[in-house]
């Protein structure tokens, strides 16, 4: 099964990482029950009996930080170019 991750999912799984569950347990809510279920069957959390509560596998934590992280930029940074004019002053 493939994974596809929006929004939504990235939230929640940062919700699991920080509280156990997508939401409190009083929270009755079908699209909940359903992100629960995207999580899980994607292999994205798993229930740990000894903590009682969800837990991010490594498939989890790797779609949190794809999603966080920016594309790559290439900046050009002040010191370097007044080393490359001096050094063309200098040749």
């Amino acid at each position: 099964m493939a994974v596809f991750p929006d929004a939504r999912l990235i939230e929640a799984l940062k919700i699991v990482d920080a509280h156990g569950d997508v939401a409190p347990p009083h929270v009755h809510d079908p699209m909940i029950a359903l992100l629960r279920q995207r999580a899980v069957l994607n292999n994205l959390m798993r229930w740990d009996d000894s903590r009682s509560r969800y837990v991010l596998t490594g498939t989890g934590r790797s779609q949190i930080t794809v999603r966080t992280q920016q594309t790559a930029t290439v900046l050009r940074f002040k010191a370097r170019e007044r080393t490359e004019r001096t050094s063309d002053r200098r040749k």
